[in-house]
């Protein structure tokens, strides 16, 4: 649960990117557009676009964890460690370290699968929505997996799934996959 399915999600990530690079003839092969064109040329610039929005959503994720005041279950007084509970936007205690802990990083890598959803909405709706269930269950599973080990709590994955949300949204909104479309 914590580096296979983090490697699992660096692999599909780089599939993006090779999708984009490459055109991956296989997939125009197995997949034909409307027009007749191959496949993974016709879409490969969302490719890219997903490519992009996983690693801002995952990167993004990673700089709050490095700036956050919140520290692991594990750590905290009330389970065990030496460091004191903080409500979300309370200050830290004189004698206590930043935690880093908070949003869940492993979540993140899950729920950046829902770049799948925002990159094809526009053009093949049913596997964008199938991009859409496999982010929120990666998510949620490797949320899960992090919470069962002491690493986060529930809020810490929820506040995770909200932010990528946000984070994919506002680049759906500022550089559109459609438009990458249209440029083919």
């Amino acid at each position: 649960m914590h580096k296979g399915l983090r490697n699992l999600m660096i692999v599909v990530s780089l599939m993006m990117l090779g999708f984009w690079i490459f055109g991956l003839k296989i997939w125009g092969v197995v997949f034909k557009s409307q027009n007749g064109s191959h496949w993974s040329k016709v879409y490969h610039r969302q490719f890219l676009w997903i490519f992009v929005a996983m690693v801002i959503s995952t990167s993004t994720i990673s700089i709050l964890k490095r700036l956050s005041m919140h520290s692991c279950p594990w750590d905290l007084l009330a389970y065990g460690g030496n460091q004191p509970w903080i409500p979300l936007f309370g200050n830290l205690p004189a004698a206590a370290e930043m935690g880093h802990c908070f949003p869940g990083g492993h979540a993140s890598g899950g729920f950046a699968l829902i770049a799948i959803y925002f990159g094809l909405r526009d053009s093949l709706p049913k596997l964008a929505n199938a991009g859409l269930l496999l982010g929120l269950l990666f998510g949620f599973a490797m949320g899960w997996g992090q919470m069962m080990r002491g690493a986060h709590f529930m809020s810490h994955n929820l506040w995770t799934a909200w932010i990528v949300w946000m984070i994919l949204l506002a680049q759906y909104l500022v550089w559109s996959p459609k438009a990458l479309a249209a440029q083919n």
